[in-house]
């Protein structure tokens, strides 16, 4: 980095909403510059899969997402006592199940290819965010300036503090999360590859995703009944499932997460501040019903490239920037939130009406309504 010089977006977090802003800018003639706290980018809190959205925006990034995990068309859905399971085949339906830390890694070397510049190692420690520019002090000592900041560095994002926005987590998104993961199990019984779909609807909606590749099984609980902790339902979950031969039977390592963020892009206050704008993990990209946030990720990183694109050339630069609110709801507000009818309510028809099934998995994997 040259002494002195003052980038024309710097964005902190090199996951996949930093690495799509990162290649969005590159495109619009930008320089770009990602900050990256650690060697490589850490997994967020989303689920271990892609929607079709996502797998198409991968590949226009050059990144082969069956090399990296594996692909799956159709899903299986099944109710939560598994008595009952449906395959869905549709065209439109398909994806990828994929280890987030090579998602990311992968995501990140294009970005770097495309002409972003990347600092891995360094944090953000002090942010000044001034009439002119923005400076930003991190760990390895040295100073960074840029026209804009994009803050994208996950659910606790110190650097959305640092500049006064509410990072995602603060939000509750009335759901809680848990995950269990088993890899290189012994031979036994496994899911189908691909993705299996786990209904319930008793004391509030849960959905539970079976990601299945390889030596790699990933079952993700996103619960909305607060009867009894995520991790205890979702450990109740596994014994059921193992003992009707859907899970290995080797112990799964499961924990709960610190903050689900379902939806919370659509209830949180501002994602725009002072020469900065808050997407991916840290704006609370990440869907009501699925939780997937890989495709949100990418395109909120994207709309934000675009709007400090058209920002840099504005009379006024924040005025430009607080366009970005009304950008990303138009386009993404749909896909985030939470089908338009009770999926309780419906739950008897699901596994014996295939129109009903088809519905319910195009509105998991595609973000339509019911």
């Amino acid at each position: 980095m040259a002494s002195g010089s003052v980038w024309d977006v710097v964005i902190v977090g090199g996951g996949p909403a930093g690495s799509a802003a990162g290649l969005t800018a590159a495109q619009r003639g930008l320089r770009s510059l990602i900050v990256e706290r650690h060697a490589t980018p850490q997994p967020g809190p989303c689920a271990g899969w892609l929607g079709p959205a996502a797998l198409e925006h991968c590949a226009a990034y050059g990144v082969d997402v069956a090399r990296l995990g594996s692909t799956f068309t159709g899903l299986r859905l099944r109710s939560w006592d598994l008595k009952q399971c449906v395959e869905v085949h549709d065209a439109k339906l398909k994806g990828g199940v994929v280890s987030a830390e090579r998602l990311s890694a992968a995501l990140l070397k294009q970005a770097e290819a495309g002409g972003v510049r990347v600092v891995r190692g360094a944090s953000v420690q002090r942010l000044q965010l001034g009439e002119s520019a923005a400076a930003l002090e991190l760990s390895n000592g040295t100073t960074v300036t840029g026209q804009v900041v994009l803050i994208a560095d996950g659910a606790a994002s110190p650097t959305a503090e640092l500049a006064h926005l509410g990072a995602a987590r603060r939000v509750a998104s009335g759901a809680a999360c848990a995950l269990a993961l088993w890899d290189r199990f012994e031979t036994g019984a496994t899911p189908g590859k691909g993705l299996d779909l786990v209904l319930g609807a008793i004391q509030g909606l849960k959905v539970a995703t079976i990601a299945c590749a390889g030596e790699h099984v990933r079952v993700e609980l996103m619960t909305r009944d607060h009867s009894s902790p995520a991790k205890t339902q979702l450990q109740a979950f596994v014994d059921v499932a193992q003992a009707n031969g859907l899970l290995p039977r080797q112990e799964a390592t499961i924990t709960a997460a610190a903050g689900c963020l379902a939806g919370t892009a659509l209830e949180m206050e501002s994602h725009v501040g002072k020469r900065c704008l808050l997407i991916g993990d840290a704006g609370g990209f990440v869907t009501s019903f699925s939780h997937e946030g890989i495709y949100p990720a990418l395109r909120s990183g994207e709309l934000a490239a675009e709007t400090v694109a058209a920002a840099l050339r504005a009379p006024v630069l924040q005025d430009e920037l607080a366009s970005f609110s009304t950008l990303w709801r138009s386009e993404l507000a749909g896909y985030l939130r939470m089908p338009n009818t009770d999926l309780g309510l419906l739950m008897p028809m699901v596994f014996n009406n295939p129109q009903m099934s088809r519905r319910v998995a195009r509105a998991f994997l595609l973000g339509q309504a019911f």
